[in-house]
């Protein structure tokens, strides 16, 4: 088996009102949040979070909500429990603008294995303190188009 290193590149999309300091600060905090999953316990999630969370930031997924870092904590211990040994990663680059970012998303095991995408958009303060994080499971549907003669 190779053990090679492995490098990753990276594009953000920038649309006004957002630098890129900016936007790589808020995406390191929503990349803060996919780290929570990996804490021991509860208390230690809701630590992390704070950290780069605001103090009334909301989290929505199709299933559960959560407000604060410590409502956040315990959704994300209910979800560890569902998935153990899964852990979130963003698949996609960031496109970004004013206060809002968008990217995908997977639950992979260990092995790299997905057993959920998606799609998540945050907001987030001119500190890149997290203020909404919105988690949609998988694609969008497509629109389907039958033209007639």
């Amino acid at each position: 088996m190779n053990r090679g290193s492995v490098s990753r590149q990276e594009t953000a999309v920038l649309g006004d009102g957002i630098t890129q300091d900016l936007a790589e600060a808020a995406t390191t905090a929503a990349g803060r949040v996919h780290d929570a999953w990996a804490a021991p316990d509860t208390n230690t999630r809701a630590a992390l979070l704070a950290e780069v969370c605001a103090d009334d930031v909301t989290y929505a997924n199709p299933l559960k909500n959560a407000v604060g870092p410590q409502d956040l904590a315990k959704l994300i211990s209910e979800l560890t429990t569902t998935y153990p040994g899964y852990l979130p990663v963003r698949t996609s680059g960031v496109d970004a603008h004013h206060d809002t970012a968008l990217y995908t998303w997977a639950l992979r095991d260990r092995g790299g294995k997905s057993v959920l995408t998606g799609i998540e958009i945050i907001r987030f303060t001119l500190e890149a303190r997290l203020t909404s994080i919105t988690s949609f499971f998988g694609q969008p549907p497509q629109i389907r188009y039958t033209y007639q003669a």
